[in-house]
C-alpha cells in the first residue's frame, strides 16, 4: 500500500513511553477498513489448522529500516496428532544466527527426542515427566552445542592464551570460513518458548527461557474466562531469579545491579540490550531485548569475550559498551539455558472454549503505558485472555465458514496496538506508519491457538 495519497499529521508517540521533546513525527492518516487490511499484510497474518488445532499467526515490525527487521521467529508444526508451538525472540546486538539456527535444529531435536520416548513406550502412555524431561534437556542440548562450538577451537584459557590476536582473527573469521558461523552463535542469542499438545489433547507443556509469554484462557462453569500464566519471566526483576543468581554467586555484590545480571542484562535466563535511539543525541542506551539459548559472553571467563569475541568480524554492534560490566564477570556461567517446564492436564469439559497464547515481549511492552501506572504482566495476561475470550464468545454467537477462519492473534495485536481498548480510532494509523528514524516499538510475534 503507497501512503502518500492520505493526509499527513502529527504524533509525539508519548503513549509508548517517548519523553516530552521527542518528536512529534509525520505519520498517514489511513482510514478503516484499510488500516487494518494494511496491518495484516505487515503483520503477515495467517491461520494454521492441523489435525487436531487451529493457530492464529502473526509477526509485526513496522520500521521500513532494513537494519530494524525483526528477529522474532515463530513455528508451528503437527507430528502425527502432536502439536508443536514455539516463539523465539533473537537479540539485537548485532545478528540473527543464533535465532535461525535455534529455529532449524531444536524443532527437529525434539521431535527426534519424543519419536524415541514413544517408541521405548511402546503402548503404555507417556508420563508427563517424561515429556517435561525431554523438551529442558533438549533446550539445554542446543545451548551445549554452541559451547562446544567456541571450545572445541579453544578448549581452555590455556590454549586461548598460546594464540596471538592474528592467530585467533585467522582462525575465526572469513564470510566462508564455519568458525566464524560457530563464534555468532555463541555471540548472539534468543529466548524459547515451546508449547507441546498430545493428539488427544489430554495434556499441554509449556518451556519457557527467557521473558517471552504463555497463557492458558479457560471457560469456566460460571461461564467467564479464567487467565493462567504457564512461562516464568526469567528477569532481573523477578525475586525469584534474583535470590538464583545471588546464591550461585556468593560475595559478588554486583552479580545483580539495577535489575540486571552483572548490571548490563536484564534477563536472567538470557536477555541482552534492546538499543533505543536517542534521537537528538544520537546516544545509544540500553532497555532491553531477550535471548536465552547463547549470550555466552555471560556464560564463559572474560578471556572468550576479549580475545575471541572482540575479535570476531562482524562483531558486537554495541561492543564498545562490553567494558562496562566485563570487570564484574568473576564466576560464570551467570546465565542459565534450563527451562522452566509447566504441565497442564487438559479436562475433557474444556474441549473448544480453551485457547492458548504464546506471545514475544513485544506485546506485553504495548500493554505497559496504556494506564497512568504502569500495569504488571499478571494484569496485561489476564486483560489479553478476557478481551480475546469475550470476543470469542461474540464470534460463536454469529454464523457461517468465515467465522471458523478468523485470526484471532490478529484480534490480539490489533487490541495491544490500539492502546488495549484506548478511544483514539487513529492510533492504529500512527504505530503502522509514523515516519521515525528508528524503530519504535519492539518486536512482536503472537500466536492464539485453540485447544
Amino acid at each position: 500500500m503507497s501512503y502518500i495519497s492520505y493526509p499527513e499529521r502529527s504524533t509525539s508517540l508519548e503513549f509508548l513511553g517517548f519523553p516530552p521533546g521527542y518528536g512529534p513525527w509525520t505519520y498517514r492518516a489511513i482510514p478503516e477498513p484499510l488500516i487494518s487490511s494494511e496491518l495484516a499484510r505487515l503483520a503477515s497474518a495467517h491461520v494454521i489448522s492441523s489435525k487436531t488445532t487451529m493457530t492464529g499467526c502473526v509477526s509485526l515490525q513496522p520500521s521500513p529500516d532494513p537494519d530494524n527487521r525483526s528477529q522474532d521467529r515463530f513455528v508451528v508444526l503437527d507430528w502425527d496428532g502432536w502439536s508443536f508451538s514455539a516463539v523465539f525472540d533473537g537479540t539485537c546486538h548485532g545478528g540473527e544466527e543464533t535465532v535461525d539456527y535455534v529455529v532449524q535444529e531444536l524443532p527437529l531435536l525434539i521431535h527426534t527426542a519424543l519419536v524415541k520416548a514413544l517408541t521405548d513406550a511402546g503402548a503404555t502412555p507417556l508420563a508427563p515427566s517424561t515429556v517435561s524431561t525431554l523438551l529442558q534437556s533438549s533446550i539445554q542440548a542446543i545451548d551445549d552445542a554452541l559451547t562446544d562450538g567456541v571450545k572445541c577451537l579453544f578448549p581452555d584459557e590455556a590454549t586461548l592464551a598460546a594464540y596471538t590476536d592474528e592467530q585467533i582473527k585467522s582462525t575465526i573469521n572469513g564470510p566462508t570460513n564455519p568458525n566464524n558461523l560457530a563464534i555468532l552463535r555463541c555471540m548472539r542469542g534468543t529466548t524459547a518458548l515451546i508449547s507441546l499438545v498430545d493428539p488427544k489433547k489430554d495434556n499441554l507443556w509449556v518451556a519457557s527461557l527467557g521473558d517471552c509469554q504463555a497463557v492458558l484462557g479457560a471457560k469456566n462453569s460460571s461461564g467467564t474466562w479464567d487467565a493462567t500464566i504457564l512461562s516464568v519471566n526469567h528477569s532481573g526483576k523477578n525475586p525469584a531469579e534474583v535470590a538464583r543468581i545471588c546464591k550461585e554467586h556468593p560475595n559478588e555484590s554486583e552479580c545483580i545491579k539495577l535489575h540486571r545480571v552483572l548490571g548490563a542484562i536484564a534477563v536472567t535466563r538470557g536477555e541482552c540490550f534492546l538499543i533505543f535511539y536517542k534521537l537528538h543525541k544520537h546516544i545509544y542506551t540500553y532497555s532491553h531485548n531477550h535471548s536465552a539459548i547463547g549470550d555466552h559472553i555471560f556464560k564463559l571467563p572474560v578471556p572468550y569475550t576479549t580475545r575471541v569475541f572482540m575479535n570476531c568480524a562482524p562483531g558486537f554492534s554495541i561492543s564498545s559498551k562490553l567494558e562496562h560490566f566485563l570487570p564484574n564477570n568473576k564466576s560464570p556461567p551467570y546465565l542459565s539455558a534450563r527451562a522452566d517446564i509447566k504441565h497442564v492436564a487438559l479436562q475433557p469439559s474444556t474441549a473448544n472454549t480453551s485457547f492458548l497464547i504464546l506471545c514475544s515481549d513485544g506485546l506485553i511492552d504495548l500493554y505497559e503505558h496504556t494506564t497512568a501506572r504502569r500495569a504488571t504482566l499478571e494484569e496485561i495476561l489476564t486483560q489479553c485472555v478476557h478481551m480475546l475470550g469475550e470476543h470469542m464468545d461474540r464470534r460463536d454467537a454469529k454464523v457461517g465458514a468465515e467465522v471458523d477462519k478468523e485470526n484471532a492473534a490478529l484480534v490480539l495485536l490489533k487490541h495491544a496496538l490500539m492502546g488495549g481498548g484506548v478511544d483514539n480510532p487513529d492510533r492504529l494509523a500512527q504505530m503502522l506508519t509514523v515516519e521515525i528514524p528508528c524503530r519504535w516499538m519492539d518486536d512482536t510475534t503472537v500466536l492464539v491457538q485453540t485447544l
